[in-house]
């Protein structure tokens, strides 16, 4: 009860392996046509493509770090402008204080009317 593999005698191949063989044969010298144009364009977008930087990921990084940093130092620096904003209207008060009084010491002698 042996089973043997027929094989098969090399004959006139069918119309679809033809047609399948010639499509092959038609892929493959379009390809061979076409491949030196190809080439030909991606040497070119490599030549004009700007490559990536190599410290791109400290760029980013260091990007990262100043966003984080300056979240905390917008509370601060809202918190020292409070204080400027105070103390300079403090100033301005002070000045215009000052100087209403000598027009009124300068009013008072009679030096200014």
């Amino acid at each position: 009860m042996f089973f043997r593999k027929m094989k098969r005698t090399p004959g006139e191949p069918t119309v679809d392996e033809l047609s399948a063989l010639e499509s092959e044969i038609a892929k493959c010298e379009s390809l061979i046509e076409s491949a030196p144009l190809k080439l030909r364009e991606q040497q070119e977008r490599e030549r004009t493509t700007i490559p990536a930087p190599d410290d791109f990921e400290d760029r980013r990084r260091e990007r990262r770090f100043y966003a984080d940093l300056s979240r905390g130092q917008i509370i601060n620096e809202r918190r020292s402008r409070t204080r400027n904003t105070v103390i300079f209207v403090l100033l301005v008060a002070a000045t215009v204080s000052l100087c209403w009084w000598i027009y009124q010491e300068l009013v008072r002698h009679g030096l200014f009317s």
